[in-house]
């Protein structure tokens, strides 16, 4: 039998949290490479570039849109955060948007 990959302890933390706004923080030791969001549920994402984030550096996330309001405190909502290591594995982390 062989062993999947390693885990790989998630880099971030959600440090403020209003209706529709989420500011994360990048704690890991590396650069995280093309990071970007992309929402499931109803509401829309401003344009999300991927974008490099250093450690310690933030990013902010707004929801907007007809249905942001309902899309921010939907139980089901979620924001998913997209990254690459340096080595190119890419890695998700899905973050409640409540």
């Amino acid at each position: 039998m062989r062993a999947g990959p390693a885990p790989v302890p998630v880099p971030w933390r959600v440090v403020r949290r209003g209706l529709g706004v989420i500011e994360i923080e990048h704690r890991g030791t590396e650069t995280a490479l093309s990071v970007r969001f992309a929402l499931s549920g109803a509401g829309m994402l401003g344009l999300s570039l991927p974008r490099t984030v250093e450690p310690g550096e933030r990013v902010r996330v707004v929801v907007r849109g007809s249905g942001a309001d309902a899309a921010a405190a939907a139980h089901d909502a979620m924001l998913v955060l997209r990254w690459f290591q340096p080595d190119g594995t890419e890695l998700l982390w899905p973050i409640a948007v409540e």
